[in-house]
């Protein structure tokens, strides 16, 4: 997994943001060692006057890489959000639920999901929007596809 580095004043070390996509535990790590744990998503990291800060990760939000972290009340991202234009591409495969029936919005769903992985990536903005279309084409496609099969043996 990649890691982002986090710009926090007042704490001591290289501080990294280790993303779980998939299963939403990520963490953070100091110089390269796993933070000790603080309670349910919440780290401890060392202030630069040698009091320990605690960090806490918060809900990873729509077309999101990475949870914000809170430190001392203050919201820490280690990736811009992408721009709206890619927000509204990922989500283009949720019109296949209005004709598609039961399948189509099966396979939005999923291309939804992929989508949200590809806004996250660390690809430049106009790749992600391109793999996004491809992404949403490739869904109609399936979906044709696959509605022409199950009525052909119908």
């Amino acid at each position: 997994m990649a890691s982002h580095t986090l710009d926090i004043p007042g704490t001591s070390g290289h501080v990294e943001l280790v993303p779980d996509m998939w299963w939403g535990r990520s963490y953070l790590t100091v110089d390269g060692n796993k933070a000790p744990s603080a309670g349910k998503r919440a780290f401890t990291l060392q202030g630069t006057d040698g009091r320990p800060l605690v960090a806490t990760l918060g809900r990873t939000a729509l077309f999101a890489a990475v949870p914000p972290v809170e430190v001392n009340g203050e919201s820490h991202l280690a990736v811009d959000p992408p721009p709206v234009v890619v927000r509204v591409i990922g989500m283009l495969p949720i019109l296949l639920v209005t004709f598609g029936g039961l399948l189509g919005a099966l396979v939005a769903v999923i291309a939804i999901i992929v989508n949200f992985r590809v806004a996250g990536s660390r690809l430049p903005t106009g790749a992600k929007a391109g793999v996004m279309i491809a992404v949403t084409a490739a869904a109609y496609v399936i979906w044709l596809l696959s509605a022409g099969i199950i009525a052909a043996s119908l």
